[in-house]
């Protein structure tokens, strides 16, 4: 009798979203808007992205006031940016605040947990891993990350490198959310010359990094198709790529690292790390394999700037020039 007082569904808009990826990508395709132009990042003018972008003030300090300000949720920019996609382009039921967003990130974690890509060399199969409904998962996750995190031990590793991080060509491969593209922009200041391009594929989380950067003209995404295995197409030449949490996952890591090699100019830097898994979850039975042998090769063609290559164990950031 009282079933009459319930809804009956099996799906609905908050907790049990389920999103039909390829139909979000045909809907809201990479294409830029009618507005973009160089360097229009919509996040990047609100009043306190002043502070975190001030020349006047030391990158210490304004990296403490942007921790600060976000975990006191004093600044929730980042927050009224994703709440805006999640409802008008996911279509999600309304995010009231941000402790709604934190508590869906634990709740779809929860079912996140059992996915995983099967040990095969058929790419559709590995994207179609990628695309399951499980995954919106990952783009909470990372959305809830930048809350806290940033990637200026990143970009201070590059500035060190004496780059001109506001003209150079640089590529963030696997990037999701592109956390890197992201600091780079609440942080520095960059030239309209400056170009990076973001790739990955087919995602939730990459699409809303598309999402992020359809005003900013000289962020360029690229989609990985698994028709090329997931390998990158890319006509340019780079300075930098960065290619960080990947590796564990490509069904072709080898071949990756070689476009890499490939694509960048000499003296061009590679930002990567890789951990000694054993291909559990969404990290590949590939990327265990060809581990060694990708770790050879960047041993063989680059010279080591910063960190360690190492075959035994995992490793954290490192940095590399092509010789």
């Amino acid at each position: 009798m009282n079933d009459v007082l319930y809804k009956k569904r099996l799906t609905n808009f908050f907790d049990n979203l389920l999103i039909d990826v390829p139909q979000l990508y045909q809907k809201h395709p990479i294409s830029k808007s009618q507005d973009a132009k160089p360097n229009f990042f919509p996040l990047i003018r609100t009043p306190v992205h002043r502070i975190y972008r001030s020349p006047l003030i030391p990158l210490k300090y304004r990296r403490y006031f942007y921790h600060g300000l976000r975990r006191t949720n004093l600044d929730q920019s980042w927050f009224e940016e994703f709440k805006e996609y999640w409802s008008h382009v996911l279509k999600g039921r309304p995010l009231w605040g941000i402790y709604d967003l934190l508590f869906l990130k634990n709740l779809y974690r929860v079912k996140f947990q059992n996915n995983q890509v099967p040990d095969t060399d058929d790419a559709n199969v590995h994207f179609e891993a990628w695309q399951k409904p499980e995954l919106i998962y990952q783009l909470l996750h990372l959305v809830c990350r930048q809350y806290i995190s940033d990637q200026l031990r990143i970009l201070k590793e590059l500035k060190k490198l004496r780059l001109n991080i506001s003209r150079a060509s640089m590529l963030e491969f696997g990037c999701a959310i592109a956390p890197v593209t992201s600091s780079l922009y609440e942080f520095f200041k960059v030239k309209p010359e400056f170009k990076i391009y973001i790739a990955d594929i087919q995602t939730l989380a990459f699409h809303f990094a598309i999402y992020r950067f359809r005003h900013c003209s000289n962020v360029i995404p690229i989609l990985l198709k698994p028709e090329n295995d997931f390998l990158l197409c890319l006509d340019d030449t780079l300075d930098v790529i960065f290619c960080m949490a990947v590796f564990e996952h490509l069904n072709r890591p080898l071949d990756t690292v070689k476009t890499f090699h490939n694509r960048l100019k000499r003296g061009g830097v590679l930002f990567f790390d890789y951990i000694k898994g054993e291909g559990e979850g969404l990290d590949t039975r590939h990327g265990v394999r060809q581990r060694d042998d990708v770790l050879g090769f960047i041993s063989e063609n680059f010279d080591l700037v910063h960190g360690s290559v190492s075959k035994q164990q995992s490793i954290g950031l490192t940095i590399v020039r092509k010789k």
